[in-house]
């Protein structure tokens, strides 16, 4: 009995001191935290922050995950203690977004400012980054779930991304540009291609960002007002949408990239109206994630296109899906499967309209490449590889694959070239 009342007159001090200097889950005191009671080092960490003495508070955080790694709340007071142990405001970092003459103000950020941002940050995602995987695996309590820091989380892996691209004198603002029929949210991915390998880690950290907007694309309208402005002009509704359909196109982009060495190119060598991998068509594929010309690969030679619907459409298309190919006015004189009608409507038409039966019966293929149209399987190396060989093969003086051997061994668009278009095919490549 006597512990029961003690017990409430600790709550009652907690409750008017700010909850400063009593232990509810340990009445007697702190010292005799038994090492396995998750919950009161918890509650204590959370004392010391309260009281600004981070340092303690991580301490306790830390002994609190030792003893039991699901505790939600440990992960959280940990992550706000190393936040601020770096003298670090999440929702400051947006004040760099600011536009001033042309550029944001991360590019004039001082060198000793950025480097402590890069580094404090880093040092809160070590955290952030386990806790979201345990959170979105089921291994943890729910009390704080991943939604509960997804604001913060977008802002730090935004602030991250420009911070690594400043040091290539390059601006994340720069990269994004907004239009409002449909609602979108584009990026200029060829902004990339002077970082070579480095892109990678860009990739990478705007598939985090993709990833965290899609669990709650609502979190999202106000820090992409921010980051693009020209998203002041959306309806929260629209940004949203917006926001949800550049979520699934990042994350593609991401994935592409890790799965293949090639992928940075296929990106920033978007739309530049070439065959980049070797297979004889003109930037044949979108980037919807999918195989649109069935050679088995995936996203390897882009062209520009807006990957958002209507919201009126989503009875037939997802947010993220592709619901028609509106490639810009530069390719109404591109023939991307040079069949020598250019701009036909099969190289921009789906086989399945609705691309929710698309993702169903797993096939997004263009009409131009469903119609008697076939890869050539006559050799004992993979078609990637092949492809790989002719894209390699730019030097018109001393050509190693001819165009008799391409359609042998590819096949494809290479069917319908002829002599004259395969000379062409060398123009504006590297002469080695």
């Amino acid at each position: 009995m006597n512990r029961i009342k003690r017990l409430w007159l600790c709550i009652a001090l907690a409750l008017m001191t700010g909850i400063a200097g009593c232990n509810i889950f340990n009445p007697t005191d702190s010292a005799h935290i038994k090492s396995n009671d998750a919950d009161a080092l918890t509650y204590e960490g959370y004392i010391y922050f309260r009281n600004a003495e981070y340092t303690m508070a991580r301490h306790y955080f830390e002994r609190a995950l030792a003893a039991d790694s699901a505790t939600s709340e440990a992960w959280y007071g940990l992550a706000k203690s190393v936040l601020n142990q770096q003298k670090l405001n999440v929702f400051e970092m947006l004040k760099y977004t600011k536009m001033k003459d042309g550029q944001s103000g991360y590019m004039t950020m001082d060198d000793s400012t950025a480097a402590r941002y890069k580094n404090g940050i880093d040092s809160v995602l070590k955290i952030l980054d386990p806790f979201i995987v345990r959170d979105t695996t089921g291994k943890t309590d729910k009390k704080v779930t991943f939604k509960t820091i997804s604001a913060s989380y977008t802002i730090l892996r935004l602030t991250r991304a420009a911070l690594i691209l400043r040091a290539y004198s390059k601006d994340l603002t720069q990269m994004f540009n907004a239009s409002l029929d449909p609602p979108s949210i584009d990026i200029n991915w060829a902004s990339l291609k002077d970082l070579g390998k480095e892109a990678v880690e860009v990739f990478s950290t705007l598939g985090d960002i993709g990833r965290t907007v899609a669990a709650d694309p609502s979190i999202a309208t106000e820090i992409m007002r921010s980051y693009v402005p020209e998203a002041a002009l959306f309806t929260d509704s629209g940004l949203t949408v917006a926001a949800e359909a550049m979520a699934s196109y990042v994350i593609n982009a991401s994935e592409t990239v890790e799965q293949s060495s090639d992928g940075i190119e296929s990106y920033t060598a978007m739309a530049d109206l070439m065959d980049n991998d070797g297979d004889g068509c003109v930037d044949e594929e979108i980037a919807d994630g999918h195989d649109n010309d069935g050679d088995g690969l995936i996203d390897e030679d882009l062209r520009n296109n807006k990957l958002l619907v209507l919201e009126s459409d989503f009875l037939k298309h997802k947010i993220g899906q592709v619901k028609a190919v509106n490639s810009s006015e530069t390719y109404s004189i591109v023939d991307i499967d040079m069949n020598g009608i250019p701009a036909d409507a099969p190289e921009r038409t789906f086989v399945i309209e609705n691309s929710n039966d698309r993702e169903v019966m797993d096939n997004h293929l263009f009409s131009a490449f469903a119609i008697n149209f076939s890869w050539s399987v006559s050799s004992e190396l993979p078609l990637a590889d092949l492809m790989k060989m002719v894209k390699a093969d730019t030097n018109a003086n001393n050509i190693k694959y001819d165009l008799a051997w391409r359609k042998a061994y590819i096949g494809g668009c290479w069917n319908n070239y002829d002599d004259r278009a395969f000379r062409r095919w060398f123009e504006g490549r590297n002469q080695q």
